[in-house]
């Protein structure tokens, strides 16, 4: 493949100018922030890969599943634990995308055009990042080559569903989807090479396979086939906190489930100094402050001003209900009381049509306008159903702050956005419709059915709620959650979460002398879970 000039000179001459201008003083910080960009990594990488490897009697055999060659996080990322796992002793291989896969999270619908040149482009930073490095890499074409044929696995439809509802960004696979059975047909064959990539690292008995996310149509096939047959998994995935990750074995990353360790410590009490921590921490939350996405878009108002606000009467009760991102993969796919998040809004907007005693806000998840969508909530409700006047929806774009709707809630209700682990920390009770990772933790109000639904909504009653360990409970597994699953990881130059502009250190020695990649790499070394802090 010939590159153009201008990506030519990014690859080749950028890392040249950029070691000559450290060499004259430049900081690789200031560097990676300059027109250079992506050039610092590998202006940094021979340097990186200078260091002694440790005699190791039990040497493992890592992969890297990587695949995507352009998902610059990952990549970045995968080989900063792969040269710890190296000076360790141990063996790591990559596998990476040489544009064999004829779809993909980073070849999006409306620049089909762009795909092919920016894969092959892609792949070559990437080989050339990881020859640098000294690590081993195999290109998925050559990994699969020996294939037996390559066919589409009917047991793979949830994958195949989720992923087209991210291509598309909706909430509903339809028809009418512009190239919808192209894109279908473009899935299946990359699930299907995903899948033989699952079966090939079966077959080669690694000790440890590392991987993002575990789910759609790039990771989803091996990790399931990687998983039935008891092969370690570690999941890693950026944390709700700015420059924190969090671990998993053999858990995909979207569903943040942390219910081993809750089992663990959910009879201990936090002590003064963890309560002080959780709390400060939730306190930023009302701005994001810390946070990787802000999703609060106004500031804290009192009960009088919400109330005017939003045009309700203070002397009626207050239902809320929270939406989430109809794609995303934190929401796809998690039903149990309805059939999906569609119904269960519109449905539960009928409801409060019939029962003007009571009132009802729905606030549509600010996320919509921060990572896109393209099907908002507010169109599919004003196309569904006229609410009444005791109904109240707020826009995404509306900045009404979630924690001052908490304060004048009565009754919340959410799908599984994080509003229904919040509420309880402030002594309000919400009800759970679907599979979430707090659901089932102590402190929510679960429903299994509608009809289980529709009565709690009719005959709710506050003194049947005990508030008080209801919070007791939701601190301790926000302590859990927030605190010391999502561990710190700062490691490279990021002031824009995800888009990491260089090492941070010198050089791995550097890096062992941190306490917490000292402690990743051990315990992904040694298999253990991962968190942050001391049991409590």
């Amino acid at each position: 493949m010939r590159l153009n000039f201008k990506d030519k000179i990014k690859l080749y001459i950028f890392p040249i100018v950029a070691k000559l201008l450290h060499k004259l003083g430049f900081s690789w910080e200031k560097l990676g922030y300059s027109v250079l960009n992506k050039s610092v990594p590998l202006a940094q990488a021979k340097k990186m890969a200078q260091f002694n490897i440790e005699s190791n009697g039990d040497k493992k055999h890592f992969y890297a599943l990587t695949i995507l060659s352009g998902g610059k996080y990952m990549l970045f990322l995968e080989s900063l634990f792969a040269l710890g796992l190296k000076k360790k002793g141990h063996q790591i291989t990559f596998i990476i995308d040489d544009n064999t896969l004829p779809i993909h999270e980073l070849k999006k619908i409306g620049n089909e055009g762009d795909w092919d040149y920016q894969t092959e482009k892609d792949y070559i930073y990437a080989s050339r990042f990881l020859k640098d490095l000294q690590l081993d890499f195999i290109p998925i074409s050559e990994f699969i080559k020996d294939n037996n044929g390559l066919t589409y696995n009917e047991k793979y439809n949830a994958i195949l569903e989720a992923s087209l509802l991210k291509q598309y960004k909706v909430g509903l696979i339809t028809d009418d989807l512009p190239d919808i059975k192209e894109k279908t047909d473009l899935l299946k064959q990359s699930i299907a090479i995903t899948d033989c990539i699952g079966k090939k690292l079966v077959s080669l008995k690694p000790d440890v396979v590392i991987m993002s996310h575990g789910i759609y149509s790039t990771w989803g096939p091996p990790f399931e086939i990687l998983n039935e047959n008891n092969v370690p998994v570690l999941m890693y995935g950026r944390g709700k906190k700015r420059h924190t990750l969090k671990f998993d074995w053999n858990k995909t990353g979207d569903s943040w489930d942390v219910s081993d360790e809750w089992e663990k410590v959910k009879n201990n009490e936090l002590t003064d100094n963890q309560l002080s921590e959780i709390n400060q921490y939730l306190d930023s939350r009302i701005s994001h402050k810390d946070d990787v996405f802000v999703y609060n878009f106004g500031g804290e108002t009192s009960d009088n001003e919400t109330i005017k606000y939003l045009g309700l009467d203070a002397n009626k009760p207050i239902y809320t209900l929270f939406t989430n991102v109809l794609w995303d993969a934190a929401s796809a796919q998690r039903e149990i009381a309805f059939n999906n998040p569609v119904e269960w809004v519109i449905e539960t907007i009928a409801w409060f049509n019939k029962h003007p005693e009571k009132q009802l806000i729905v606030k549509i998840h600010p996320a919509e306008v921060v990572i896109g969508t393209n099907m908002p909530f507010y169109d599919i409700i004003v196309d569904k159903i006229t609410p009444n006047k005791n109904i109240r929806i707020i826009k995404p774009t509306e900045k009404v702050n979630s924690w001052s709707i908490y304060d004048i809630t009565d009754l919340g209700m959410v799908h599984t956005t994080t509003a229904g682990m919040e509420m309880p920390l402030v002594n309000k009770p919400c009800i759970v419709v679907s599979k979430t990772h707090y659901r089932g933790k102590g402190f929510t109000l679960d429903v299994n059915s509608k009809e289980q639904y529709f009565k709690m909504l009719d005959e709710f009653d506050i003194s049947t709620v005990n508030v008080k360990n209801n919070k007791k409970e939701a601190l301790k597994y926000a302590y859990l959650l927030f605190i010391r699953y999502q561990v710190p990881f700062n490691m490279f130059f990021e002031e824009i979460s995800t888009d990491l502009r260089g090492f941070r250190y010198n050089s791995i020695n550097q890096y062992f002398e941190d306490e917490n990649y000292n402690k990743v790499i051990k315990c992904i070394e040694n298999k253990e879970a991962i968190f942050n802090n001391q049991v409590l």
